[in-house]
């Protein structure tokens, strides 16, 4: 949101993250619903880290210049179906 553009790499993400985010990530690669590694925190930890990152997502959504809506809603869209259908002839 401060920059306006879509990260999708949790990894590029971490400044600011509680230390202990690495290793959830590398986890989550690992295996898509394996448990949380051994050494993370507790429930309590977890659930007021959670709190706090989505406290600062909120600050950052209301502070973001970004508009409310897309402005190009369809082009979007348009490039989704076309490239689906462009795959559907070159395969």
């Amino acid at each position: 949101m401060r920059t306006g553009e879509l990260e999708t790499d949790l990894t590029r993400l971490l400044d600011g993250a509680p230390p202990y985010v690495p290793d959830l990530i590398a986890a989550k690669r690992e295996a898509e619903h394996a448990g949380v590694p051994s050494g993370a925190p507790g429930r309590p930890v977890l659930r007021a880290d959670v709190d706090a990152l989505s406290a600062l997502l909120e600050d950052e959504r209301d502070r973001s210049a970004l508009p409310e809506r897309p402005t190009a809603e369809g082009v979007l869209h348009d490039l989704l179906v076309r490239t689906r259908l462009a795959g559907l002839y070159h395969t």
